[in-house]
């Protein structure tokens, strides 16, 4: 994917010049221990142009709105220098979805949803001395999705339609970053993540995208 592929060279970038910066004094990695912490980011949901369907359209067209504003809390334990298990518990934020029908009739389709998350990852880490770390993750994340359909103008939904649907399934996630130890006890980390198809059975193949700041202890 384009996007992921340009946040991961900007990574590279921003973490190449500051390993070229001369080097503090080494920040040790201490373990085994355990840390917790919380983060903030932006949410890209990502969907095809066929998703959402609108039943009994024959024209229409699909605007995927906007990038949401999402949170995290995690823990973790990191059991050896390059490798660490770590869970999450995450809300991608509400988004919004429109189907603009133009025939037979015109009006929209909406659809509000809810991705939620709580994952288990396994981290690798690759530290430097002077405090800086990249790192990459995969694993699971137990998705799941709320939608509430309404519409707008001359078109309707079909009697019996579901307006509300809730959704849950585990899908797969990977993610890369970048992390500088301020101290032994807490640390920075900027972080790109894929969480693939959430919400697949309701607006097709829905990935969220997640680009965050956070804090760790």
């Amino acid at each position: 994917m384009r996007i992921t592929r340009t946040v991961v060279a900007l990574l590279a970038c921003f973490a190449g010049g500051a390993l070229a910066q001369s080097k503090p004094a080494p920040v040790q990695v201490v373990v085994p221990h355990g840390y917790i912490g919380f983060g903030a980011g932006q949410t890209i949901f990502s969907i095809p142009d066929d998703a959402l369907p609108a039943p009994g359209a024959t024209a229409s067209t699909l605007n995927s709105g906007q990038n949401r504003t999402g949170y995290r809390l995690f823990g973790g334990y990191r059991f050896h220098r390059n490798l660490s298990i770590e869970t999450t518990a995450t809300d991608y934020g509400k988004f919004t979805a429109t189907r603009e029908v133009t025939a037979p009739v015109t009006g929209n389709l909406i659809a509000q949803t809810r991705v939620t998350g709580a994952s288990l990852d396994l981290v690798g880490w690759l530290p430097f001395d002077n405090g800086f770390s990249f790192l990459g993750k995969f694993g699971g994340m137990y998705a799941q999705t709320q939608t509430s359909y309404s519409t707008e103008g001359a078109y309707t939904l079909p009697p019996g339609t579901r307006t509300y649907v809730v959704n849950a399934k585990i899908v797969g996630r990977y993610g890369v970053g970048l992390a500088y130890a301020i101290n032994d006890r807490t640390s920075l980390r900027m972080e790109y993540e894929v969480s693939h198809t959430v919400g697949k059975e309701i607006q097709g193949e829905l990935e969220a995208l997640f680009f965050s700041l956070q804090v760790r202890f």
